[in-house]
């Protein structure tokens, strides 16, 4: 994984504490591995981050720039999926709308 050189520039935390002070909910250990392993969006988005003593660290800034991404991955799912092109008469047809 590539960080941004400012990652090591601003201040680490946990993941699990930046999650509960952004999301307002404790985040469970095997989603914050999946975020930064896997990542989301069919792996096309990761959370940036960095492991020291078996523990995952980030930045604030880090996060919320996973979180914008997330965002903007759903708009544009959302816009494919709503596009008329992918509405044809055989596709209504198969789902017995005509």
């Amino acid at each position: 994984m590539h960080l941004q050189n400012n990652m090591l520039e601003g201040q680490l935390q946990t993941v699990q504490t930046i999650a509960k002070q952004r999301l307002g909910k404790r985040l469970a250990p095997s989603t914050a591995w999946r975020w930064i392993k896997r990542g989301v969006a069919g792996g096309r988005i990761r959370l940036q981050a960095l492991q020291c003593g078996g523990r995952w660290y980030t930045t604030i800034e880090a996060f919320d720039q996973f979180l914008s991404d997330q965002t903007a991955a759903a708009f544009k799912e959302e816009q494919k999926s709503d596009s008329p092109s992918q509405c044809d008469d055989d596709s209504l047809r198969a789902n017995g709308i005509l």
